[in-house]
C-alpha cells in the first residue's frame, strides 16, 4: 500500500529527551539508536524503557519512531544482534534501519511486523538494488548522500510505489563514500563503522618530508595548512520542493549528537517548509486540510501520463480533460533538435561522483554580448536556490505562458536586460541573479502542449532518464531561510545534487560558526501581572536584551526583555539573570508553551569548536 500522503520530516535524537522535543517541533518520525550496535557511539542513546516511552510518546503525536542497527557486524556480534532485534520488536518501535544484508533477513525472520528500512551506509546507488532490497522485504532505502538530483528521480521511477526514498537534506557530511571510512580506524583504533568515529576529517593536515623531522609543511591552499577531508555541511532548505518533485519521500536531517535545541530549531524549520510546500503545490490548505493526494512530479518519457498531469494540462489550457486524454501521451512523438527544453539537473545527470570535472555552464546559448554580460559575474556562481525544474517550451525563462516564439520566449522582452529581469533566452535554464523570482513563482502549470513524456534522446548506454514536470518555485518566508543560520553550522552546501556546484572542504577551518546561543527554556507561563514567564536559565539574560522565543509551526517571537523585574526562583527580586541552571522569571505578555527554547544573539559571531 502507497503510505506516501506527505513527505516526511525525519529528525534526529541521540537521547529520549531529544526524541520527545523532535515530536514537538513537528518531526513526522525520529531516528535514534540503542545502546548498541548503532552508527552513533558518542551520544547516551536510548535504552529499550526508552525506547517504550518514546515509542508512545510519539504515537499519541501521530509521530513514529525508528531504530538505528546500522553497523557492519562482525562475526563475534551476530548473535548478539539478533537478541536484540528481538527485544526491540516488543518496545513499540516502527521500524529498524540496517545495512548488513544478513542483519536483514534477520529482522525479517525475528520481527516481521518492522518495517525495514536499508541505511545509507549500504550504498544504494541505483534503482535495481532497491528493487533487489525490496524483494528481500525492506520498504525503504536511504540513498547514499554522493547522488545527484536526476538519480532520485530515476530510482523513484523504477521502483514500487510503495517503497520509500529517504534522501539526506541537512547536516554534517561525512567525506568517505556513504560514511564507509577507515581513517579513524587507522589513526585511532576507533571504527567509524561500528560508530566510534573521531572525526579525524576534521584534523588539520601538514607534510613531513622524511630528512626534515619536525620541519612541518603546510599544504598549500592557505598559509595555515589545509583541513584536507573537512567536508561542508548540507542544507537543502531552499531547494526541498525539487527534492519532493523528484521523488524523495522522507527528508532527513543528520545530527543525533545535537543538542536538543539544534533538533527542535532544525526539526521546526524543516516541518514548516514541507508544509509551505503542500500549501503551495495545492495538495493542502493553510488549515492542514487535504485538497488532492499528495504525489511527486516524477515522469518516464514514452509511458502514459500520470491521472495528476492530465488533469493539470486540463486546467492549465482550460480545456476538458477528454480532449486532452485524446491526444494520447503515451505515443511517441518527434522531437526536433532544439524543441525540449533544456533541464539542469538532467543534462549534468551521473556526474555527482563519477569522476567527472567539476561542471560549468556548456549552454551554448549562453549570451554573450555586452547587454547579456550584465550581471555574468552572479550567473558564474549561479545560486543553487535558483535552481527549479525546468519550464516547457511554451513557457519563457522569465515565468510568462503566453510564449509565441520559436525558442519559447514570449516575445515580450528583446535583450538581457529586460525590465522583468529574464535574460531574453527562452531554454528556461536562466539563473540571472537579478530575474525576477517572483515572475517564475507566479508562472502556471504546464500547458496541453508540453509532454514531458515525449522520448528524449538516450545516453551511449541506451539508458533514458526520468524526468520532472515543472511547477512553479515554492517560496519560503525570510524568517524561515535564516533558521539554518541560527545553529552552530559549517559553511553550507546542497551536498551531490547539483553537480555544477558540489560540495568541497573547508580548507581553513574545522569549527563551527555559531552567532546565536541558548539564553533559557520555559518552564511556565502564566497570565499572572500581565504575563510572566518561569525559565531555566543557560546563559546571561539583561534589561534590554533582544531575544526570540522558538515557536513549533511558526516564526520565532522576538521579545525585548524589560528591565527592573527580573526574580529567582524565591520570587526575590534580582538585577539580571546570570546564574546557570537556576530558575528565573521576567514578564512576558505574549503566552509561550513549555519547553520553548530561548535563544539570542551573540555579541559577536565566534567559531565553535568542532
Amino acid at each position: 500500500m502507497n503510505r506516501r500522503t506527505k513527505p516526511e520530516v525525519l529528525a534526529p535524537a541521540g537521547n529520549l529527551r531529544g526524541l520527545k522535543t523532535a515530536v514537538d517541533f513537528g518531526a513526522d518520525a525520529v531516528y535514534c539508536g540503542g545502546k548498541a550496535f548503532g552508527m552513533r557511539s558518542a551520544p547516551k542513546n536510548l535504552t529499550l524503557e526508552d525506547f517504550e516511552e518514546g515509542s508512545r510518546y510519539a504515537h499519541e503525536r501521530g509521530a513514529r519512531v525508528y531504530v538505528t542497527c546500522n553497523i557492519l557486524p562482525r562475526n563475534a556480534e551476530v548473535k548478539a544482534m539478533r537478541e536484540y532485534i528481538g527485544q526491540l520488536k516488543d518496545t513499540g518501535v516502527d521500524a529498524l534501519i540496517v545495512t548488513d544484508i544478513g542483519i536483514l533477513m534477520e529482522a525479517r525472520r525475528i520481527a516481521p511486523e518492522l518495517e525495514l528500512h536499508v541505511s545509507t551506509q549500504a550504498g544504494v546507488t541505483n534503482w535495481g538494488a532497491a528493487n533487489a532490497l525490496y524483494e528481500l522485504g525492506a520498504r525503504r532505502v536511504v540513498l547514499a548522500r554522493e547522488m545527484d538530483m536526476q538519480a532520485v528521480r530515476d530510482i523513484r521511477a523504477n521502483i514500487p510505489a510503495d517503497m520509500d526514498v529517504e534522501c539526506f537534506v541537512h547536516g554534517s557530511m561525512c567525506m568517505a563514500f556513504s560514511g564507509r571510512c577507515l581513517i579513524s580506524n587507522y589513526l585511532t583504533g576507533r571504527d567509524g563503522n561500528h560508530g566510534e568515529c573521531a572525526q579525524p576529517c576534521r584534523w588539520k593536515y601538514s607534510l613531513v618530508e622524511e630528512k626534515r623531522p619536525g620541519q612541518v609543511f603546510p599544504i598549500e591552499e592557505t598559509a595555515e595548512g589545509t583541513y584536507l577531508f573537512n567536508s561542508q555541511d548540507m542544507c537543502m532548505m531552499e531547494h526541498l520542493d525539487e527534492l519532493i518533485d523528484s521523488g524523495a519521500t522522507s527528508l532527513k536531517i543528520e545530527g543525533r549528537a545535537k543538542s536538543a535545541y539544534y533538533i527542535a530549531a532544525i526539526t521546526n524549520a524543516y516541518r514548516t517548509a514541507v508544509d509551505e510546500y503542500m500549501v503551495q503545490r495545492g495538495f493542502e490548505s493553510r488549515d492542514g486540510e487535504i485538497l488532492r493526494p499528495f504525489h511527486d512530479r516524477v515522469v518516464v518519457p514514452g509511458q502514459p501520463a500520470p491521472a495528476w498531469l492530465l488533469d493539470e494540462r486540463a486546467a492549465a489550457a482550460d480545456v476538458d480533460a477528454a480532449v486532452v486524454a485524446d491526444a494520447d501521451p503515451s505515443v511517441p512523438t518527434a522531437v526536433a533538435d532544439g524543441d525540449a527544453p533544456v533541464d539542469a539537473v538532467l543534462r549534468n545527470a551521473d556526474a555527482a561522483f563519477s569522476g567527472v570535472p567539476d561542471l560549468v555552464s556548456e549552454d551554448p546559448a549562453e549570451p554573450t554580448d555586452a547587454t547579456a554580460s550584465e550581471g555574468a559575474d552572479a550567473a558564474d556562481t549561479a545560486v543553487v536556490a535558483d535552481l527549479v525544474a525546468t519550464p516547457s517550451a511554451a513557457t519563457c525563462a522569465c515565468g510568462r505562458t503566453d510564449a509565441t516564439q520559436s525558442d519559447g520566449c514570449c516575445g515580450g522582452h528583446d535583450d538581457a536586460a529586460s525590465s522583468d529581469g529574464c535574460c531574453g533566452r527562452g531554454d528556461g535554464s536562466c539563473r540571472r541573479a537579478d530575474a525576477d523570482a517572483a515572475g517564475v513563482a507566479e508562472s502556471t502549470a504546464p500547458s496541453a502542449g508540453d509532454d514531458p513524456l515525449a522520448p528524449v534522446e538516450s545516453d551511449e548506454s541506451g539508458w533514458i532518464h526520468a524526468r520532472v514536470v515543472p511547477a512553479p518555485k515554492v517560496t519560503l518566508p525570510d524568517w524561515l531561510k535564516e533558521e539554518p543560520y541560527k545553529v552552530a553550522h559549517r559553511d553550507y552546501s546542497t551536498g551531490f545534487y547539483y553537480p555544477e556546484q558540489k560540495v568541497v572542504q573547508n580548507t581553513d577551518r574545522s569549527a563551527y560558526f555559531r552567532s546565536w546561543l541558548i539564553v533559557g527554556e520555559v518552564l511556565d507561563w502564566t497570565a499572572d501581572e500581565g504575563g510572566r514567564v518561569t525559565i531555566m536559565s543557560r546563559n546571561k539574560i539583561e534589561a534590554g536584551q533582544e531575544i526570540e522565543f522558538l515557536l513549533p509551526g511558526r516564526a520565532p517571537l522576538a521579545y525585548t526583555v524589560p528591565g527592573g523585574a527580573f526574580r529567582d526562583e524565591n520570587g526575590e527580586p534580582v538585577d539580571a539573570i546570570n546564574n546557570p541552571a537556576h530558575v528565573f522569571s521576567f514578564p512576558c505578555s505574549e503566552p509561550v508553551p513549555h519547553n520553548a527554547a530561548i535563544r539570542s544573539r551573540t555579541k559577536r559571531p565566534t567559531l565553535k569548536a568542532a
